[in-house]
């Protein structure tokens, strides 16, 4: 199934649908809310977009937890084009600390409005970018003797961490093209 993005939330939907090789099953409208029902290796996600909203509260988070449960996804997403009122913050949090806690990871991620709307990979400028497996991030530390603290940091809060879904503790990897080094690769480590 292919996207049709028309907003500028369902466009950022499609591109974090694509950068974290997510599957498409289903795709549900109802009102000003469109879900998403995605699979990835046999874990299933829901992207909830809400359009038009400047304000996005708690409701839509019980909305989107509900959803997650009923269907038993590892997590959901949230994309609106408000900002998320402080409750719906903090019950985020709560929800995410108590599953945690469970060893499930984070519940509910929400995606800021500051979000690019467009694929910034397009850019020739801006090198690809891959999160590191757990092996591959044994190597690297191994190869270059380095604790994952002492790479370069990049935030979970920058456009590029939050497209591919990275967290606090990944390593990414950002392979490029220079003319005078030929292509160059470098690491940052993920921080909150």
């Amino acid at each position: 199934m292919t996207l049709e993005a028309e907003s500028l939330e369902e466009r950022r939907a499609a591109l974090i649908i694509k950068y974290r090789g997510l599957e498409i099953e289903d795709v549900e409208r109802e009102g000003n809310r469109i879900y998403y029902y995605l699979r990835k290796n046999g874990d299933r996600y829901v992207i909830l977009c809400v359009l038009g909203e400047k304000t996005i509260g708690i409701s839509y988070i019980r909305d989107l937890k509900e959803k997650v449960e009923e269907l038993g996804a590892v997590r959901g997403i949230l994309i609106g084009g408000g900002h998320y009122t402080y409750s719906a913050r903090s019950t985020v949090e709560k929800l995410n600390e108590e599953a945690e806690r469970e060893g499930r990871g984070r519940l509910i991620e929400l995606i800021p409005p500051s979000l690019p709307a467009f694929d910034i990979f397009q850019h020739e400028l801006v090198p690809i970018h891959e999160i590191l497996s757990e092996e591959e991030k044994r190597e690297v530390l191994e190869r270059y003797h380095v604790k994952p603290y002492q790479l370069p940091w990049i935030k979970a809060s920058d456009p590029v961490a939050i497209i591919l879904g990275a967290e606090p503790g990944d390593i990414i990897r950002i392979r490029g093209r220079s003319e005078t080094a030929g292509e160059y690769i470098s690491y940052r480590y993920v921080v909150e």
